[in-house]
């Protein structure tokens, strides 16, 4: 990214510009806005309509009416929420294409997953390393460069996952990764 905070063609070529390790440090962050935007939603849908969200868009649907001419502002809410919820699933289903079929899948989704899926971020690197040693067998414990070597080869991994993916799903990446930035 430029000085300008624009992002220029020559920028989106660059290595930087597919930061699997952003992605992941702004998951757990998606994850909670989208939990609370969903239960604002149901809260609102409850109150205003008597139903939940799930059988109010089934009767619209069904009506055939349209969401375009929303006046409460309705679709902007259910389009954010399955926004997050795309952005979710791509980053879950990679990972768990990795659990699967990569070498040392296990052991990697148990890194990334305490590292930045929890709903509980660790206060450190020890707390991550002590919740990894039940899924780790025959360890007698890990040091911190091996953790780190761990962790960087898992985010490699699931790295190739996410930028093999379609256009669209790269396009999704991309404005996560813009639009939920976390200080580092």
């Amino acid at each position: 990214m430029g000085k300008s905070g624009v992002i220029s063609e020559k920028d989106k070529d660059s290595k930087a510009y597919h930061n699997v390790i952003v992605l992941f440090k702004i998951y757990r962050s998606v994850s909670w806005r989208m939990q609370v935007q969903i239960g604002q939603v149901k809260h609102r849908f409850q109150k205003e309509y008597g139903t939940d969200v799930d059988s109010f868009l089934e009767s619209i649907y069904q009506a055939g009416m349209d969401l375009n001419e929303d006046e409460a502002n309705i679709r902007p809410r259910v389009e954010a929420i399955s926004s997050s919820n795309k952005f979710l699933k791509l980053i879950d289903e990679s990972v768990e294409l990795m659990r699967m079929y990569h070498p040392q899948g296990e052991r990697y989704y148990w890194i990334l997953y305490y590292t930045y899926m929890t709903p509980h971020q660790p206060e450190n690197v020890a707390e991550i390393i002590a919740k990894l040693e039940p899924h780790l067998p025959f360890s007698s414990g890990i040091n911190r460069s091996t953790y780190f070597r761990w962790r960087d080869n898992a985010l490699k991994a699931v790295e190739g996952i996410l930028w093999g993916y379609e256009e669209e799903s790269r396009r999704l990446l991309e404005h996560y990764r813009d639009m939920w930035k976390e200080e580092i």
